[in-house]
Parts: C-alpha cells; sequence; structure tokens
C-alpha cells in the first residue's frame, strides 16, 4: 500500500523529497487551486447537542484562520464533536457513579466489576484521537507540519548554478 498524496504546499515545507521540477510544482499548484473547495458554508450541523456545536465553533475559528477548514469537512468535524460531547458525558456520569459498580449476575450474587462505560470512554477517545489527526488538532499532527530542517551539507556547484532543476 502506497503513501497517502500530500497536498505541494507540505511536500515542499518537507523539503522536496521527490526532486519535483519547477514547472511540476506549478502544475499541482495550479490542480489543487482548482480543487479546492469553498469554506463559505462551514457551519454546525442541526443534529449537534450544543456542547458539540460549541467545540465544532471553537475548532472552526481556529481552523479558518488558518485556512484548514472547507465545506466538505464538515460531516468529520462534526464527527468529532460529536464523540467529544459523547465522551464528556461518559466522563461525567463515571465520576458521579464511580469507576466500580455493583452488578448482579444470573446466580443473584452481587460484585463490583469496572464501569461499563470505561469501555464506551476508551472507543470514543479512540474515534476522536484519529480524527483529530486527520485536522492537525494533536501535537504530532501539527509536527508533521512544521518546516523540515535544511540540510547541513553544502550545495554542490551544479546546485549552485541549476537550482532546483536539477
Amino acid at each position: 500500500m502506497g503513501r497517502k498524496a500530500m497536498p505541494i504546499q507540505l511536500h515542499l515545507l518537507q523539503g522536496n523529497k521527490s526532486r519535483l521540477t519547477k514547472k511540476e510544482i506549478e502544475q499541482r499548484m495550479e490542480a489543487e487551486e482548482r480543487l479546492k473547495p469553498k469554506a463559505d458554508k462551514v457551519k454546525p450541523p442541526s443534529w449537534l447537542d450544543p456542547l458539540a456545536k460549541k467545540e465544532f465553533k471553537r475548532i472552526v475559528s481556529e481552523l479558518s484562520e488558518l485556512g484548514l477548514i472547507t465545506n466538505v469537512d464538515i460531516v468529520a468535524l462534526a464527527t468529532y464533536c460529536d464523540a467529544y460531547s459523547d465522551y464528556v458525558k461518559c466522563t461525567k456520569m463515571i465520576a458521579e457513579e464511580g469507576l466500580m459498580v455493583e452488578y448482579t449476575n444470573k446466580a443473584a450474587e452481587t460484585n463490583k466489576v469496572p464501569h461499563p462505560l470505561l469501555t464506551k470512554k476508551k472507543q470514543l477517545h479512540e474515534q476522536m484521537k484519529s480524527l483529530a489527526a486527520e485536522f492537525g488538532l494533536t501535537p504530532a499532527a501539527r509536527a508533521k507540519l512544521a518546516i523540515a530542517k535544511e540540510d547541513k551539507k553544502p550545495k554542490t556547484e551544479e546546485e549552485e548554478l541549476f537550482g532546483d532543476a536539477l
């Protein structure tokens, strides 16, 4: 399985490892600009609860400044916000009821067992983590967007003369 394609700007930030020429870079930039979705209807869906809508608006305000959110991203971001809201609810219920709850089995024996919402909370955390990475909402995801370090080796005479054309 091959790697995911990345936007040309990100490719360039990471150092143009595949040695694309200036012409190839310009062609990719033009193609990506033509394919870029609009960002004029980025609003929280009506099916989100108030907490999820608040989180949606908070994230959109941050990502809008960076130009990283578009109309086609709404459902994925709403899914993240819905999972966030459910996660908060699970956390509150576990805090109220405790980590261990009493369970009566078929033999009428009562035992202390881990709260069933702990499993749901873990599932929601995994869902949020994978969606957060898609939007650059984690430190690791943002680190991938950071500018790659420059090579310390000096340029050869040919690189000085011809630059990226090589």
